[in-house]
């Protein structure tokens, strides 16, 4: 996929601005380019409800499917119901889901621990549901093997982290104010609990209710700083490539999201297997550890050097580092 929207980047090199980050895909899993497509394009053209419409997709699960599609499903309808309701939750009612699977920045995700699911927005970009979606808990005892209320709570926090510093370092959209966030099993039914779509509770913390899954609320406030170096550093590389670069502010707001590796929650073996990469040029799938990872832009992955020169014309049109477009 990363050669693809090189490849047509490159067709367009001539014309200003230029890049990936201005070309939408819908199966897009890199929640900084998404983001700062959402500023550039609106909200509307990057929802994927339309992922949704038919019994399948190639790049998730058919249970992961079901799943997602049950949710944004459900979502859909309230919006649809309350629309016109006198009282509004968020702006019009409206809801967008903008994400189905995806990881803070590309090449971020090492493990399945890493990804996020579901993420909704509404059309100012300051509020925001979260969605994880996952399978049965077992009855073993073993709390790490299903401590979803963990996880969803730390890609709650990392999501927050990625806007805080988009917005306070690259003065990008406007600034967050919550992040709600919860999780389905198929216990539930693969339903949201009605409380957390109808009772907006703005107060920060964690809101259980006996039998059902808790529900989040993650402010600028209270959340807990995630993002480490290597991934800031990815997401600048990734702005440089699009509009939002030019109003980079600088603010200081790595202080704010810095975290370590030792804040990550305790899962099981499973959710702790190293994932499988697709080369960027040749599309041969393999370990991370027999993938070059691209030295400029640390963007791309590559089977080896023969791969990787064989993709440059194409992909030297996007591979850009922020304090390299800093300094020029």
């Amino acid at each position: 996929m990363d050669l693809d929207m090189d490849m047509l980047a490159s067709a367009f090199a001539g014309f200003p601005r230029m890049g990936p980050n201005m070309m939408i895909n819908r199966s897009e899993t890199c929640a900084t380019r998404k983001l700062t497509q959402c500023t550039d394009f609106g909200v509307s053209m990057n929802a994927v409800t339309n992922k949704f419409a038919g019994n399948d997709a190639p790049d998730l699960s058919p249970a992961e499917f079901r799943a997602r599609k049950a949710v944004v499903g459900q979502v859909m309808r309230w919006c649809d119901m309350n629309a016109n309701a006198p009282k509004q939750v968020i702006y019009k009612n409206e809801w967008a889901p903008i994400l189905y699977k995806y990881e803070i920045v590309r090449t971020a995700a090492k493990t399945e621990r890493d990804w996020g699911h579901l993420l909704f927005t509404d059309m100012t970009l300051s509020h925001f549901m979260l969605v994880m979606t996952f399978p049965e808990a077992c009855n073993c005892g073993n709390l790490s093997h299903h401590d979803y209320g963990a996880l969803t709570r730390y890609h709650a926090d990392r999501f927050m982290s990625l806007l805080i510093y988009l917005n306070e370092e690259w003065g990008w959209g406007n600034k967050p104010s919550w992040i709600r966030a919860t999780y389905v099993t198929p216990k539930e039914g693969l339903r949201l609990n009605s409380d957390f779509l109808d009772n907006i509770v703005r107060t920060p913390g964690e809101n259980r209710k006996a039998g059902r899954p808790p529900i989040y609320v993650v402010t600028p406030n209270n959340f807990n700083p995630t993002l480490l170096l290597s991934e800031l550093e990815k997401i600048d590389n990734t702005v440089a490539r699009g509009a939002t670069s030019s109003d980079r502010k600088s603010t200081g707001a790595r202080e704010k999201v810095l975290g370590t590796k030792e804040d990550r929650p305790d899962v099981s073996s499973a959710l702790r297997h190293k994932n499988l990469r697709q080369c960027a040029f040749c599309k041969e799938v393999k370990e991370l550890k027999q993938l070059n990872l691209c030295g400029g832009c640390k963007l791309t992955w590559y089977c080896g050097k023969e791969c990787q020169r064989a993709a440059w014309p194409f992909h030297k049109v996007s591979c850009r580092s922020a304090s390299a477009s800093v300094a020029a």
